[in-house]
């Protein structure tokens, strides 16, 4: 058995940006006690279950409410956090987690690795709703469940009451990071159990949870866009905050909220960056961003299927001058999504460089349709991305690209995905810098219906990326994932532009915090928080 052990790191999170001023116990929007602390939300929330497609704010609400065995730590590896420490057997397709003893959940009852069974027997299950299924085919039973020949997944196993095992059925020597993209929480077996699983996803407790596992569990909607979390008693350790309020505002009413002092938290648009860090009391942090702002197409759609039109958009669009313009320098034009660890990413990739002429040569060469339109769609309320929609827009114009921007809120663009209703659909998302098996997430034909949102499917890509995760030797995983980089930046079905440096800013009264990378694990340490 190869050991992998962790530190095991207190605490969880909510979505990222700052909250601001929610009332204790009033709703009206004044600031909280001396032991509580406002964050913000970039987007309206939705609720609280895990088994639907993640988008930001929800992910960060179920990182204050729920926990996971492993997540992503802020110096880019796997971090502990229900399992203190893990293990994979040589052949790489025996996962062995060791889970902390002593956990409960908000109610008192004990956790157990029979929840952690029941939860991720819920992921692989597309009777839920959950959107994940495809992560866990290659588990060893999957396939006899997916038909109705088993009741559950046999390779999902609880041999005692602290040891959770996953035995699959071909070797996975990265399987950490399906468990992190994005994070599995684990659900309450006693509470979720009582459920039907088909309409799982529709059930009234994920918007009004009673139980929780996190640091800070969901006490009530204050408005529509307003959360109160509640210190859970029965967390492992003890917590700096009596309550934590998280609240959707736009990136201007956040950064007016930081500037009057009523946020203790924001996640910082570039733009901000330099005024933001002349504030009295706020203190800013950057990092270079673990994930991508892209362009995701809906490869089965047809309208944009032809690799010709997506290399032609690539071309259309000055990514360094959004760099320049949108981030104020704040970023990396990068031309692949994997942009570490440092081995993994190849040389020798297209360099998609601003031609407006080849651009137009390729659509003329695909016979693109200039009465084509086509929309650019994304949820509003970061002036990043707002910004980027807006240049990107009037870029393919010029080429011959009847393109439009299109907002949607947070809700209503996860139905138009699940449809398959889009064209060009703006994301920040992704954690590729700690294994570049982060690809199959994104690219696998397994993940086609959940996290692979452009529907890609292709079966050499998909070869390469079941040898990478198969191969234990750096030097062979170096050159399959180099091969697969290669073919996704020719055929594009995730047109990336560049990745963002994340920026964060906090009241210097919030003590604790500390900076992830990833957006979406903002709060990976809130149980570290405290206020002064």
């Amino acid at each position: 058995m190869r050991r992998h052990t962790r530190a095991l790191l207190a605490g969880l999170a909510v979505l990222a940006l700052a909250l601001a001023g929610c009332s204790g116990g009033d709703g009206n929007g004044s600031t909280g006690g001396s032991r509580d602390a406002t964050v913000q939300l970039y987007q309206a929330p939705r609720g609280f279950n895990p088994l639907l497609a993640s988008i930001g704010p929800d992910h960060l609400m179920e990182q204050l409410h729920w926990d996971s065995l492993v997540s992503a730590a802020a110096d880019n590896t796997y971090g502990a956090r229900l399992a203190e420490k893990w293990e994979v057997s040589e052949d790489g397709k025996t996962w062995t987690f060791h889970l902390v003893k002593g956990v409960k959940w908000s109610d008192g009852t004990p956790f157990t690795a029979r929840d952690v069974v029941f939860t991720y027997n819920l992921y692989a299950n597309a009777k839920s709703g959950s959107g994940y299924a495809g992560k866990f085919a290659t588990v060893n039973g999957a396939a006899a469940f997916k038909s109705g020949a088993a009741t559950s997944v046999a390779g999902f196993q609880a041999p005692d009451d602290n040891t959770f095992v996953i035995k699959l059925d071909q070797p996975n020597v990265a399987f950490l990071d399906e468990l992190v993209q994005p994070i599995m929480f684990i659900l309450p077996e006693h509470i979720v159990g009582k459920f039907p699983v088909e309409g799982l996803t529709d059930n009234p407790f994920f918007r009004n949870p009673t139980v929780g596992l996190g640091p800070y569990v969901f006490s009530r909607w204050v408005t529509a866009d307003q959360v109160e979390f509640k210190a859970n008693p029965q967390y492992r350790k003890k917590l700096g905050l009596d309550r934590v309020f998280a609240q959707y505002l736009t990136t201007d009413a956040a950064m007016a909220q930081m500037q009057t002092g009523k946020l203790d938290y924001a996640q910082v648009a570039a733009p901000d960056a330099k005024r933001i860090e002349g504030l009295k009391g706020v203190t800013v942090q950057r990092a270079e961003g673990p994930g991508i702002f892209a362009l995701h197409t809906a490869h089965d759609s047809g309208k944009l299927a032809n690799p010709l039109v997506r290399q032609a958009i690539m071309y259309a669009i000055d990514r360094d001058s959004l760099v320049k313009q949108v981030l104020n320098g704040e970023g990396t034009v990068v031309d692949t999504l994997v942009h570490g660890p440092a081995w993994a990413v190849p040389s020798g990739l297209t360099h998609y460089g601003y031609d407006p002429a080849k651009a137009k040569q390729l659509l003329a060469q695909a016979g693109w349709n200039a009465a084509t339109e086509v929309r650019i769609e994304l949820t509003p309320g970061q002036r990043d991305r707002d910004t980027a929609a807006t240049i990107i827009a009037a870029q393919l114009k010029e080429v011959g690209i009847n393109a439009k921007v299109q907002n949607y809120q947070a809700a209503d663009l996860s139905k138009a995905i699940g449809k398959r209703d889009f064209d060009l659909l703006i994301s920040s998302y992704g954690l590729f810098t700690i294994d570049p098996a982060s690809m199959n997430a994104r690219l696998s034909c397994a993940a086609v219906g959940g996290t692979n949102i452009s529907a890609y499917c292709n079966k050499q890509l998909d070869e390469l990326l079941t040898k990478g995760i198969a191969t234990r030797d750096q030097s062979q995983r170096q050159q399959i994932y180099a091969d697969a980089q290669k073919i996704v930046n020719e055929q594009m079905p995730i047109l990336v532009m560049y990745v963002p440096n994340t920026i964060a800013a906090t009241s210097d009264r919030l003590k604790g915090f500390k900076l992830n990378p990833s957006v979406v694990d903002a709060f990976w340490n809130a149980a570290d928080w405290s206020v002064s």
